[in-house]
C-alpha cells in the first residue's frame, strides 16, 4: 500500500513538474499557451490537401543537396554558387515552369563590383594629371589603355528633338569632350525647355541641366548610343558638387551592380584639362568663335580596375495563373551562402538552403493542384536571388530591372531560416512547438492577422508570432518600390548562425515540414482568392 502510494505520489509530482517545465519553456522562448478547445469536425481546405505533398523527406533531400560540401557554401560568383543556381534551374525545368519573356531562360544574370578606386593615368603631350584632383570618375570599367590624337568637342552633348549636338557627327570609337549647361536664345531663354516660371515669365532649365546627376546620365547615355569610346565632361558650375560626391562614393566599401562592359569610359575634368585641350577656359567662348570641333591633341588614358567582378544570377520560374490574369505573387528566397573561407565550408543549411527547399516543394505542390484542375487566379513567380551575403546585390538588381511589372506584383513572400528552433537544452520537451514568425507591410493589418489566426485554428500545431519588420533584408528593396511584402522565418536566435556548423543535420525537418505547409496555405490564399 505504501509502495503504491509512493508511486502515485511520484507520478503526480512528475506531472506537475513536467507541466511546470513546459510552461517555463514556453515563457522562456516566447511561445504562447493555447486554449484547449473541444475538437470540432473540420473539412480540410484545398490548400491543406495539397500541402500534404510537402514532406519532411523531400525537404531533407533538397537541403542536403544544396548544403552539401560539393556546393562549397554557394557563394555568389564562385563555382558553388553557379552549381546551386543550376540545381534550381534543373528543378524548374523538370517541373515545367515558365521563364519570364524578358529572359532567355530561368537565369537573370548581372555583374557587380566593389567600389574600390581605380588607378587612372590621364596625360596630354603637355602635362600628366592626377586622378582625384584634376579628374574623377564614378562608374566601374574594365582595365584599358587608350591613345588618341583627336578629341571631338560635341558642345553640350545633348540629343533632343529641339537641339542635337550629335547631328552630322561621327563619334564612334572616338574620345569626346562635353560641356555642362544647355543652349539659350539671345534673350537668355532655354531653347529646349517647355516650362516657364509663372512669376517671371522666363523659361526654366530643362532636364539637361536642372539636376547635375540626371543631366550627366543623359549625356552619358547619348555618348553610349553613338558609340563614343570615352567622354570627358566639363561642368564648372557643379564642380564642387561632383568632387564632394566622389569623396563620399569611395568613403564606404560596398558592392554595386556594374554597368555593361561596352559602356563609355567617362571622366569629370577640371579647368586645367579643358584649357589644355581647347585653348579656352570657357565653353561659351568656343561656341562664340565657331572654332572647329576637332582638337588634335595627343591624349593617353590608362584605366586599371582594382575591383573583383562578381558574376551572379537570379533564378526565376513562373507558374501561370488563369489566362486573363495580369497579377503576380512572388515567392522570394536567397539561395547563396557564405562560401568557403580559410579551408572551411560554410554550408549555410538553415540560412538559407531551407528557404529554397521550401520554395521548391511549394512549386511541386502548386503544380499538383494545377494538374488536378485547380488553376490559381494569379501567376506565381518563384524568385531565388543570389548576392544576399554581398550587400544583397541580387535583389537590388531585380528591383531595378524587374522582369515582372512591380505595379502588377500584389505581394512578395520571403522564406528564410525555416529549419531551426532556438538552442534548447532538451528539444524533446518542446517537440510539440512549431513556432513561426511573420512580419508584413502593405496589407491591411487587422484583416490580414485575422485571416492568419483563423487559419491557425485548423493548423493547431502552429504557434504564430507577429514581429516588426527589420530594415536590412531582401524585402526592404520591394518596400521601397511600394510592393506589399510578407516575411516568414523560423528563428534567428541560434548559436551557429553564419558559422561552418550551420549544417543539414542541425535542421528539424518535421518542424520545417509544418512551417512550410502552413506558409503554403497562406500563399495559396494570395494566389487563389478573388480579393486579397
Amino acid at each position: 500500500m505504501k509502495i503504491r502510494f509512493f508511486i502515485l505520489s511520484l507520478l503526480f509530482f512528475s506531472l506537475i513538474y513536467s507541466c511546470g517545465s513546459k510552461k517555463k519553456l514556453r515563457q522562456k522562448y516566447g511561445i504562447e499557451e493555447k486554449e484547449t478547445k473541444s475538437e470540432s469536425k473540420h473539412t480540410p481546405t484545398l490548400a491543406e490537401i495539397f500541402a500534404e505533398t510537402i514532406t519532411a523527406d523531400d525537404l531533407d533531400y533538397h537541403v542536403y543537396n544544396l548544403a552539401n560540401d560539393s556546393m562549397e557554401g554557394r557563394e555568389t560568383g564562385k563555382r558553388g554558387g553557379k552549381k546551386a543556381a543550376k540545381y534550381i534551374w534543373d528543378y524548374y525545368l523538370d517541373q515545367h515552369l515558365l521563364f519570364p519573356k524578358k529572359l532567355d531562360g530561368y537565369f537573370q544574370k548581372y555583374t557587380a563590383s566593389e567600389n574600390n578606386k581605380p588607378s587612372v593615368v590621364l596625360s596630354t603631350d603637355r602635362q600628366a594629371y592626377k586622378y582625384g584632383e584634376d579628374f574623377i570618375s564614378f562608374f566601374p570599367h574594365d582595365s584599358i589603355d587608350i591613345n588618341t590624337d583627336q578629341i571631338i568637342y560635341v558642345g553640350y552633348g545633348i540629343e533632343d528633338p529641339k537641339y542635337n549636338d550629335y547631328a552630322y557627327q561621327d563619334v564612334k570609337g572616338k574620345v569626346i569632350l562635353v560641356a555642362g549647361g544647355e543652349p539659350r536664345d539671345k534673350y537668355g531663354n532655354y531653347i529646349i525647355s517647355n516650362e516657364v516660371n509663372p512669376y517671371t515669365g522666363r523659361s526654366l532649365p530643362s532636364v539637361w541641366s536642372r539636376n547635375p546627376i540626371k543631366a550627366y546620365i543623359l549625356r552619358r547615355n547619348a555618348a553610349m548610343k553613338h558609340g563614343a569610346k570615352a567622354m570627358l565632361y566639363y561642368d564648372p558650375l557643379h564642380k564642387k558638387y561632383f568632387w564632394d560626391n566622389f569623396k563620399k562614393h569611395f568613403a564606404k566599401k560596398k558592392l554595386e551592380v556594374s554597368v555593361k562592359k561596352d559602356s563609355v569610359y567617362d571622366f569629370f575634368i577640371n579647368k586645367a584639362i579643358f584649357e589644355d585641350i581647347t585653348g579656352y577656359d570657357r565653353p561659351q567662348d568656343i561656341e562664340y568663335t565657331k572654332k572647329t570641333r576637332l582638337y588634335k591633341v595627343p591624349l593617353h588614358i590608362n584605366y586599371k580596375n582594382n575591383n573583383d567582378l562578381i558574376e551572379g544570377s537570379n533564378v526565376i520560374g513562373i507558374i501561370e495563373g488563369q489566362p486573363k490574369s495580369d497579377e503576380y505573387v512572388i515567392v522570394l528566397s536567397h539561395y547563396d551562402g557564405q562560401g568557403k573561407h580559410d579551408g572551411e565550408i560554410y554550408n549555410s543549411a538553415n540560412e538559407n538552403a531551407t528557404g529554397v527547399a521550401a520554395s521548391l516543394e511549394m512549386v511541386e505542390a502548386f503544380q499538383t493542384a494545377i494538374d488536378s484542375g485547380f488553376v490559381p487566379r494569379r501567376n506565381i513567380v518563384f524568385l531565388n536571388v543570389s548576392g544576399r551575403e554581398q550587400d544583397m546585390i541580387g535583389v537590388k538588381f531585380y528591383t531595378e530591372h524587374p522582369v515582372i511589372p512591380l505595379e502588377k506584383t500584389v505581394a512578395v513572400i520571403e522564406l528564410d531560416r525555416l529549419g531551426r528552433i532556438k538552442d534548447l537544452g532538451d528539444e524533446e520537451i518542446v517537440a510539440d512547438f512549431y513556432p513561426i514568425n511573420i512580419a508584413f507591410n502593405g496589407f491591411e493589418k487587422e484583416s490580414f492577422k485575422k485571416n492568419i489566426q483563423e487559419m491557425q485554428l485548423y493548423n493547431n500545431y502552429m504557434t504564430i508570432k507577429f514581429k516588426p519588420l527589420v530594415s536590412h533584408d531582401e524585402f526592404t528593396h520591394f518596400m521601397k518600390k511600394k510592393v506589399p511584402i510578407i516575411d516568414y522565418y523560423g528563428t534567428k536566435n541560434y548559436s551557429d548562425f553564419h558559422q561552418p556548423t550551420d549544417t543539414p543535420d542541425k535542421i528539424s525537418y518535421d518542424i520545417m515540414e509544418k512551417r512550410t505547409r502552413f506558409v503554403f496555405q497562406i500563399i495559396w490564399q494570395l494566389a487563389y482568392q478573388k480579393k486579397i
